[in-house]
């Protein structure tokens, strides 16, 4: 089920994110993955990434991203946020999708972006990366007017082979397919 497009050491096109196992597309298993072949590649390409990871956090690293941040205190209940989250992913993005449904979820994940605290701590970092995973979901299912695998739209309930059978790849608010 893999999506994240990772090279054999688990590095994927953004800088400092890996992907092995479950998440990971690696191409290494063809089109027709068996379902246990995930747990191997866990391992193996898990602790291909790992090694790599070390190497990379040996160099020292640019801070500049985290200047925009302050260092959490005593911080706020981020509990309402979360279950926003949640509860829009579920009900516009969860099983069952459509356009409309998925437009929504687009709107609503984007304005609770804006809500996030730019604190540093974990709960909130934990947050941040949610939403845009639920964001990058959205945005996927949105381009991709079909249904396929795990992926259905009430919508689009056929399979388009003609023009999805490839891997969606987005890249900042732009999907493409290759």
């Amino acid at each position: 089920m893999g999506g994240v497009r990772s090279d054999l050491d688990g590095r994927t096109s953004l800088k400092r994110l890996y992907g092995a196992g479950e998440v990971a597309c690696t191409g290494v298993h063809g089109a027709n993955r068996l379902a246990s072949n995930s747990l191997l590649e866990g391992l193996v390409f898990g602790a291909r990434a790992a090694e790599k990871m070390r190497e990379e956090s040996a160099v020292p690293s640019s801070r500049q991203n985290a200047k925009s941040y302050t260092m959490a205190g005593d911080e706020a209940d981020i509990s309402p946020l979360l279950l926003t989250l949640q509860k829009v992913m579920w009900e516009k993005a969860g099983l069952l999708r459509d356009a409309a449904g998925l437009g929504q979820a687009k709107v609503e994940l984007e304005a609770l972006s804006l809500k996030i605290p730019q604190l540093l701590s974990r709960p909130l970092l934990e947050l941040r990366n949610l939403q845009t995973v639920g964001e990058l979901i959205v945005l996927s299912a949105l381009a991709r007017e079909e249904s396929r695998g795990a992926h259905y739209r009430n919508d689009f309930s056929k399979r388009d082979d003609a023009r999805f059978q490839k891997h969606s790849v987005v890249r900042q608010d732009h999907v493409t397919f290759a």
